[in-house]
């Protein structure tokens, strides 16, 4: 297997009051600027003149060099920073210098149920976008700022003997099964500590239960910094019950354990969100990066392509006219799996065919030939039409998913807004302290179906409830956060 690289321990204080004499955030690389983590995440190989002089069988191995690019873009960066403020914050209540995280690991080990006063500070994330759109490349240049592992011996003059398991990433079973989801846990602990001690010693002898409570203590023991679970939208596979199982694990490990969890998968993984409020207010903890494709006048999109461009092996080096900018846009649209994939065949026609450069009808032959299995996906792509879009359901944009999930449970949303309505509005945050301690006089009636059809018809002839409802003081945040058809634009 393969042996993860560990460092030991260098603590930096952090200018963050709540960050302050907490080994497991202080031994984690300092925050960075944009400067210094666009610096950090792009990855250029170097371009070799010379090797364009070299055989064409040895050239066709150059051009793999182009899957290693990493050009950093806006995305990048705001990613960079929600992982960033995520395993910062899950460390914040899980200080092992405080008392009530030794009560609360001793009670995990224990196996006891009972409240021991932790009280989580761990958050989530999620990160969809299409099929090859860019996000486990991005997300594995932030995970590398990382070390995986890191071993303490001494903290602040004191024993501190532990092993800290920054993050762990596992694919989510093909098949959706809460016990494959904990055996692809401990073999990555497995390799992140770079021993063979979990893999082969936890297995669901004593059924699903014993599974779950001894990955949680492991989590616990290590204190793991974040779990990203990728290719999530397996989820829509699982066994009936399935889904809502392994979503409440996670709340679970998130609100129990303390455990930050991301969330990455293509956009249908939006629909595993909508049957739950409370999995969708944790699926977007600190948002949704999403990475959409790009637009052809998209300043990033040209800056990427211009990157890739100067990667070339063919004996005479093309310049990027506009009239192949307009092609490989067209042949791609904006997917960044896509134009590294085109350059690559590309080349290798071009290099094969002894044409030795690189042309608009190149390209034009290899997306009719070598990628014709995508050009369903392209012309739907193509069309911005929300049917042809739909036939491929990762390829449907967010806003259009989410549109269509929640157009089905509008009265839902607006008998909730009918119980907001019976409720005593929250003070305001102007409002006098001593006032906020006020009861209501009078305690609210339940509200019975009747009459939240009625409130919900008053509501629904307002011209904007939501802005009603917050200069009223009932509202803070957008409840309407998963329903763009309530949200006044």
């Amino acid at each position: 297997m393969n042996r993860s690289v560990q460092d030991f321990a260098k603590y930096e204080g952090s200018p963050v009051l709540e960050f302050q004499g907490n080994p497991l955030i202080e031994a984690l690389p300092p925050i960075l600027c944009e400067t210094d983590a666009a610096s950090l995440i792009s990855h250029f190989p170097p371009v070799v003149d010379e090797e364009r002089q070299l055989d064409k069988s040895v050239r066709l191995h150059c051009i793999d060099r182009l899957r290693s690019v990493v050009q950093p873009l806006p995305i990048h960066l705001e990613l960079e920073s929600a992982f960033s403020s995520l395993i910062r914050s899950g460390y914040v209540g899980r200080n092992p210098m405080s008392t009530t995280t030794v009560r609360h690991l001793h009670s995990l080990s224990t196996s006891r149920g009972g409240s021991d006063g932790f009280r989580s500070t761990a958050t989530t994330f999620s990160l969809v976008g299409l099929s090859g759109i860019g996000k486990s490349t991005a997300l594995e240049s932030i995970l590398r700022l990382y070390p995986q592992t890191i071993l303490h011996q001494r903290y602040d003059g004191r024993s501190f003997v532990q092993t800290q398991i920054t993050w762990l990433k596992l694919d989510c079973p093909f098949d959706g099964s809460l016990s494959g989801l904990c055996r692809a846990f401990f073999r990555a602990v497995d390799q992140a500590i770079g021993q063979d001690r979990y893999a082969n010693s936890y297995r669901a002898r004593n059924g699903l239960p014993d599974l779950i409570q001894r990955m949680e203590q492991v989590a616990s023991t290590y204190f793991v910094g974040a779990l990203l679970i990728d290719e999530i939208q397996h989820l829509r596979s699982a066994r009936t019950g399935g889904k809502d199982n392994m979503l409440n694990f996670f709340v679970n490990l998130i609100n129990s354990i303390g455990i930050p969890v991301v969330f990455i998968g293509t956009n249908s993984m939006i629909s595993l969100f909508s049957d739950v409020l409370r999995n969708a207010r944790r699926g977007c903890g600190l948002g949704v990066i999403e990475f959409q494709r790009f637009e052809k006048d998209d300043p990033a999109w040209k800056m990427l392509v211009e990157s890739l461009w100067a990667y070339q092996w063919c004996r005479e080096v093309s310049p990027l006219t506009d009239e192949l900018f307009e092609v490989l846009y067209d042949l791609t649209q904006g997917v960044t799996d896509f134009l590294v994939k085109l350059l690559i065949l590309g080349q290798r026609l071009a290099i094969q065919r002894r044409e030795e450069c690189l042309t608009a009808s190149t390209f034009r032959r290899v997306s009719d030939t070598k990628m014709q299995i995508l050009k369903p996906a392209l012309s739907a792509l193509r069309s911005r039409d929300p049917r042809q879009l739909s036939r491929f359901e990762d390829l449907l944009p967010i806003d259009d998913q989410l549109q269509g999930m929640m157009t089905l449970d509008a009265n839902e949303v607006m008998d909730r807004l009918a119980l907001l309505r019976s409720i005593t509005p929250v003070p305001r945050l102007d409002t006098p302290s001593e006032t906020v301690l006020n009861t209501p006089k009078t305690k609210p009636a339940a509200v019975d179906s009747s009459r939240s059809s009625t409130k919900s018809a008053e509501i629904a002839q307002d011209e904007d409830p939501l802005q009603k409802l917050k200069e009223e003081g009932w509202l803070n945040t957008d409840v309407f956060e998963f329903c763009p058809q309530y949200r006044k634009v």
